[in-house]
């Protein structure tokens, strides 16, 4: 008889968690709010670069998104948060190259692999760095300095913002290639770097466009080179690293949009056609543009595979240098 009722029981628990699933796949998707969880604090780049998205997308999917903030440890404090979501579509992670790529070969408790762990929905955008020095300075290469820091190791200071970030980690990897020794300082802010480069205490500020092209502009600084794929559209007399023999490949920080492991296909789709769709929108092409941005979208299957590709490069890279938590 008491196997009989338990029997009784599943069954029924069974038809109930079936017809509340098909209840709720029945609805059309979204049908309440989205919450994108951003690793960094609010009016920081990246958390207004989610939320200039988002808002292009809120109107094609006639819903609205919440952004929630979780800065803190470099992003992992944001990963921690995400992965205890439920995979229905509702809660996505806007996530740096740092916490995608990156913070897994440096962060002893990011434990995951982006392009495994989790469902890659869509690419914003991509931002090269600039190699830059300070006006009136020697040097008209990228090259140039190079063959110097062959000539005398540690001698060339280099500015850098951030512990494992894009700054820090483009330094290392043309360091590894090229066979040479910068001396690496860090530096709070970017204007902290400025001043250093002003006064000399470094000679080399390599950062991401948006400190430095105010200063190109006016005359302060000389850019030597850009790690994109391609020249910049707003430098185009400044050659790529790749272009002077100095890497193979380019490198770029770059900024995604991720859903929880085992979100439905339909879901991520969707989600990857509308985000593309407003990242190539003609204003925000513009606004990437013209700040250094490069727009390249793809699917969320062609993401995975990229994300895939940086794992393994950037892991590399912490490798050769040897980073440490700090």
């Amino acid at each position: 008889m008491g196997l009989a009722i338990n029997v009784r029981r599943i069954v029924i628990a069974s038809i109930s968690a079936a017809v509340f699933v098909t209840a709720a796949l029945a609805q059309p998707y979204p049908s309440h709010p989205i919450t994108v969880i951003v690793g960094n604090a609010a009016g920081n780049a990246s958390d207004i670069l989610a939320r200039t998205v988002t808002e292009e997308v809120k109107n094609a999917l006639q819903q609205s998104f919440v952004t929630i903030n979780r800065p803190g440890a470099n992003g992992s404090i944001a990963v921690e948060s995400f992965r205890r979501a439920r995979p229905d579509g509702y809660t996505l992670l806007f996530a740096s190259m740092t916490m995608a790529a990156v913070n897994p070969h440096v962060q002893p408790d990011a434990r995951y692999n982006s392009a495994e762990d989790f469902e890659p929905i869509a690419r914003f955008v991509q931002q090269p760095l600039i190699w830059t020095v300070a006006k009136g300075a020697p040097w008209r290469s990228l090259r140039d300095l190079v063959e110097q820091a062959r000539r005398e190791p540690d001698k060339l200071r280099v500015a850098r913002l951030g512990y494992g970030g894009s700054t820090h980690l483009v330094s290392t990897a043309l360091m590894a290639k090229q066979n040479i020794q910068l001396s690496v300082i860090p530096f709070n802010t970017s204007s902290d770097a400025f001043s250093a480069l002003k006064r000399g205490d470094v000679e080399i500020w390599v950062d991401l466009p948006q400190p430095l092209l105010p200063r190109i502009r006016s005359g302060d600084l000389t850019p030597l080179a850009v790690t994109s794929p391609t020249r910049l559209k707003i430098l185009p007399d400044v050659p790529t690293w790749v272009e002077l023999g100095l890497m193979d490949t380019p490198l770029t920080a770059w900024y995604v949009i991720m859903a929880p492991k085992g979100t439905p296909k339909e879901i991520v789709d969707l989600l990857n056609t509308e985000f593309n769709r407003a990242v190539n929108s003609p204003r925000l092409r513009q606004q990437f543009e013209e700040v250094g941005g490069i727009v390249q979208t793809v699917s969320a299957d062609e993401l995975r595979r990229f994300m895939r590709e940086e794992h393994t490069r950037w892991g590399q890279i912490v490798k050769s240098a040897n980073l440490k938590p700090e």
